[in-house]
């Protein structure tokens, strides 16, 4: 009897963490994941409160939200060189060093100073680092926002890279979730040495164990905001395996708007297939991490999580000998290659030379005239021109031309009057130059007049001239 009792504990508390997952409108429903018959285990936060209740907050319509059809686009070459540099070293020296601290409860003096460590390896790397103080459900943390600005001056679009650092009590969190922030130390390491076009953030948040806290108060922010957050990719365990089915695989939590991310992936990891050697597993949907903030305030993102749920989860064997660190690096290089092909590898680059101007200075209305613009670019790159007629016409980004290789458009003026032509060039890098200024005067009718009447008396001066010089031979 005592047998059947406790496998029927055992079956209902599997099928609750099979099937709890939370809508955006804060109702329990069924996890109907895609291409997964047999989901075995969904995680959630340890320490959750016997009141909590993930929040419901509508302030974002989901209809607004934007569909993406981004493409790979980086050389093959570009990836591989980064994907090659993350390897089981790198990241051991950062789980070693965020599993040193012990257990790191949020609001502890050990999670502090993890966060301290954390501010310090990005601050090391030139990224733009800042503790992000909150205060959300009776506890109050920081956590950890480094930023590394795009290279792309006409982009605002943010690409986040998450996981937490804080663990529960009594587990020193190696794989929940020292895996993920050590993961996106990593990356950040590497990333610095390059440039991207977009801006990509690097988050380390506190309260996840509590029920997502610090990334709630982070996330409704960004919203109010309107940070344009594309895509968010959180790891949160992704370092266990003990099979090969387990370490081929890994699991993509994503909600309806958040598709396209976990096909992007996907993309990814067959483009690069040689170096990850992933299968990516779209797995549907929970609210069971910090990406569920996101997807509260109306943002993409998916959830990156271990094909077989570890074990030794929120227990003191949660340790870096429990983990399959090659697995681990498999995983870590797949997001390595999906961030660096959302946020688009950039490169050093100079804006070119403002463009000359040649052409008339002078002209009639209604009369159609041709200027020649040139820019030359240091770095050899095409070249785009843009036009402002003075008159609201505009020829709007020309284009591309060689470097040094002029383009020549006709313009005509209606209205009479003096104008200023102002051109400035771009490179395929979208680096604009400043401006350059040419003045044209389409001259007034009195002008005209004027110059029409000064003409007829220089004919009549110099028929004068003539007669003068008939008579004078007469005399002669």
């Amino acid at each position: 009897m005592k047998k059947i009792v406790v496998f029927l504990m055992i079956l209902m508390l599997s099928t609750f963490f099979t099937t709890l997952s939370i809508g955006h409108n804060g109702e329990i429903k069924n996890l109907i994941p895609r291409n997964i018959n047999y989901p075995e285990f969904i995680p959630i936060p340890g320490e959750l409160p016997e009141d909590f209740q993930v929040p419901d907050k509508q302030s974002i319509s989901y209809g607004n939200l934007p569909y993406y059809n981004i493409e790979i686009q980086s050389s093959d070459g570009e990836i591989i060189e980064l994907i090659e540099q993350l390897d089981v070293e790198m990241l051991l020296g950062y789980l070693e060093n965020l599993t040193s601290f012990g257990p790191r409860v949020t609001g502890t003096e050990e999670c502090s100073v993890a966060a301290d460590y954390i501010y310090s390896e990005f601050e090391d790397v030139g990224f733009d680092v800042r503790f992000h103080n909150w205060e959300y459900y009776g506890y109050s943390d920081r956590n950890v926002e480094a930023t590394f600005p795009g290279v792309d001056v006409t982009s605002d679009e943010i690409y986040i890279i998450c996981g937490h650092y804080d663990s529960v009590p009594g587990s020193p969190g190696a794989d929940d979730d020292a895996s993920g922030v050590a993961t996106l130390m990593a990356i950040g390491e590497i990333f610095s040495n390059y440039s991207f076009n977009h801006t990509i953030r690097f988050v380390a948040f506190s309260g996840e164990e509590q029920g997502l806290l610090g990334s709630h108060v982070y996330a409704e922010e960004a919203a109010l905001n309107e940070d344009n957050i594309v895509a968010v990719l959180n790891a949160d365990m992704t370092g266990y395996a003990i099979t090969e089915v387990h370490g081929n695989n890994v699991r993509v939590f994503e909600d309806d708007f958040s598709v396209w991310i976990t096909d992007f992936m996907d993309d990814v990891a067959v483009q690069y297939n040689d170096y990850i050697r992933l299968n990516v597993v779209p797995s549907g949907y929970t609210w069971g991490s910090d990406h569920y903030s996101f997807w509260e305030n109306g943002y993409c993102a998916i959830f990156a999580h271990e094909y077989e749920f570890n074990p030794y989860w929120h227990t003191p064997s949660d340790t870096i000998d429990n983990m399959n660190l090659t697995y681990f690096e498999k995983t870590s290089r797949l997001l390595l290659a999906s961030l660096a092909e959302l946020a688009q590898m950039g490169v050093d680059n100079s804006e070119p030379n403002p463009p000359s101007i040649v052409g008339p200075a002078i002209g009639k209305p209604e009369v159609s005239y041709n200027y020649t613009f040139t820019a030359v670019d240091i770095d050899d790159d095409r070249i785009y021109y843009y036009v402002d007629w003075g008159d609201g016409q505009f020829t709007d980004w020309a284009g591309p031309f060689d470097s040094g290789e002029g383009v020549t458009i006709d313009h005509l003026w209606i209205e009479k009057g003096e104008y200023s032509i102002r051109a400035k060039s771009k490179d395929t890098h979208n680096q604009e130059s400043n401006w350059e200024t040419f003045k044209v005067n389409i001259p007034r009718e009195k002008v005209i007049v004027r110059t029409i009447y000064l003409e007829n008396i220089l004919k009549l001066f110099n028929r004068f001239i003539n007669l003068n010089r008939l008579f004078t031979l007469i005399n002669l």
